[in-house]
C-alpha cells in the first residue's frame, strides 16, 4: 500500500514539473513592452517621421595660427630660464639668459682694439698735416706726402673695421638676454640651465592662445563646394564643445596621396582650448528619414533605453534602440512606430 503511495505522489510531482515547464501557468509578455499599466493625463507627443542629415565627419585638430620657437642666436651656456611650460608670456619679456661673461670679455676687448687704433689715426692725422705744410714749404718731397696719407687711410678702415667688430660684439652681448617675440603661451622648454645653447638651437616654445584655427583635410568633393566664410558644425570632443564656426582659410593645392585639401575654421571661444586636441567637422552629405524625439523623453533602465509611451490611456516602457544624436534630439532606430503617443512628464518609477 505504502508503495502504490509513493509512486502516485512522484507521478503528481513530474506532472506538475512537466506543467510548469510547458508554460501553462506562466504570464507571456511581449519583448520591449512593461504589461503592468497606468492611467496618464499629462502632457504628450505623437511620434512622427522627420528628416535627419546626414553628415560626413572629418577629423582634425586644433592648431596655433602663430607660433613660434624661440632659438639662441650666440653659442653660450644657459644662465637661467624664466618661464616654465604653461606660464603667459607679453611680448619682448625676458625668457632666457644665457652666460654674459664671456661676451662682454670680447666686448671689452673690441672696445680696446677702437681705442687704440683710434689713438694711432689721430696721431696719423697730424702727422700727415705737418706732411703737408712741409711740402708747401718745399722741405719734403711728394712721396713722403704719400706715405703719409697711405697710413692715415690704413689706420681710418682699420678704425672702422674695428667699430664693426665692437658693434657686433656688443649685438652678441644683447642676444644673452633672449626676449619672447610674441605675446602668448609657453608650450614645451628644450633645454635646461647649464646646458650649452648654439646659434640656432631651439630653446622655447611659445603659441599665441588668441589666435587657434581647427584644420581639416577635406576630401576634394566636398573642399571645392566651401567657401571662404562658410558656416560649418564644428566639435571638441574632450570639452564637450559643438559650434558653428567660418571657414577662414584653404591651402590652394590638393594633396594628390588623399585627395584632400587643407582647410582651416575659426576657432570656438574657450579658455580650456588647446593645440593639438582632437576636432571634428561635420558636412552635409544627405537626408533621410527617421524618427527623432527630445533627449530628454528618453530614461535609462540598467542598460536599456525606454520611452514611456501612452496606449489607450494607459502608460507603458518601451525599449528603444537609439541612433544617433541630432541638437537636442536623438533618432530611436527601432522600438517605436510613427503615430505612437509619448508621455512626455511621465517617469519611469511611474510603473
Amino acid at each position: 500500500m505504502r508503495t502504490k503511495l509513493t509512486a502516485a505522489l512522484v507521478i503528481a510531482i513530474l506532472a506538475a514539473v512537466i506543467v510548469w515547464f510547458s508554460g501553462v501557468l506562466t504570464q507571456h509578455i511581449a519583448p520591449g513592452v512593461k504589461t503592468d499599466e497606468q492611467s496618464y493625463r499629462g502632457a504628450t507627443h505623437q511620434v512622427e517621421l522627420s528628416a535627419i542629415n546626414v553628415a560626413e565627419v572629418v577629423p582634425g585638430q586644433v592648431i596655433a595660427k602663430q607660433n613660434t620657437q624661440v632659438s639662441a642666436r650666440v653659442l653660450a651656456q644657459i644662465e637661467r630660464f624664466l618661464v616654465r611650460a604653461g606660464d603667459t608670456v607679453k611680448q619682448g619679456q625676458v625668457v632666457i639668459e644665457l652666460d654674459k661673461q664671456a661676451l662682454q670679455s670680447q666686448v671689452q676687448q673690441a672696445q680696446a682694439q677702437v681705442n687704440a687704433l683710434q689713438a694711432s689715426l689721430t696721431q696719423a692725422s697730424k702727422q700727415l698735416r705737418r706732411a703737408n705744410e712741409l711740402f708747401a714749404q718745399g722741405l719734403i718731397s711728394q712721396n713722403d706726402i704719400d706715405v703719409a696719407t697711405a697710413n692715415h687711410d690704413n689706420l681710418k678702415a682699420s678704425v672702422e673695421q674695428a667699430q664693426q667688430a665692437l658693434q657686433q660684439a656688443q649685438i652678441a652681448l644683447q642676444y644673452a638676454t633672449i626676449k619672447a617675440p610674441i605675446a602668448g603661451r609657453v608650450v614645451e622648454r628644450f633645454a635646461e640651465p647649464g646646458d650649452t645653447a648654439s646659434p640656432g638651437q631651439a630653446l622655447l616654445a611659445i603659441y599665441n592662445p588668441q589666435q587657434l584655427q581647427l584644420e581639416f583635410a577635406v576630401r576634394e568633393g566636398q573642399a571645392l563646394t566651401l567657401d571662404i566664410g562658410t558656416q560649418r558644425r564644428v566639435s571638441i570632443a574632450a570639452l564637450a564643445l559643438h559650434a558653428d564656426v567660418p571657414l577662414v582659410e584653404v591651402v590652394p593645392a590638393a594633396d594628390s596621396g588623399s585627395r584632400s585639401l587643407l582647410m582651416r575654421f575659426a576657432a570656438p571661444h574657450s579658455a580650456k582650448l588647446l593645440p593639438g586636441l582632437y576636432a571634428q567637422l561635420e558636412l552635409p552629405a544627405s537626408s533621410r528619414q527617421g524618427v527623432l524625439v527630445a533627449r530628454e523623453w528618453v530614461h535609462q533602465h540598467g542598460q536599456l533605453d525606454m520611452v514611456m509611451v501612452v496606449k489607450q490611456g494607459q502608460l507603458q516602457r518601451r525599449y528603444v534602440r537609439l541612433g544617433q544624436i541630432v541638437d537636442d534630439q536623438v533618432e530611436v532606430l527601432s522600438g517605436l512606430s510613427p503615430g505612437e503617443i509619448i508621455a512626455t512628464e511621465a517617469q519611469p518609477a511611474a510603473l
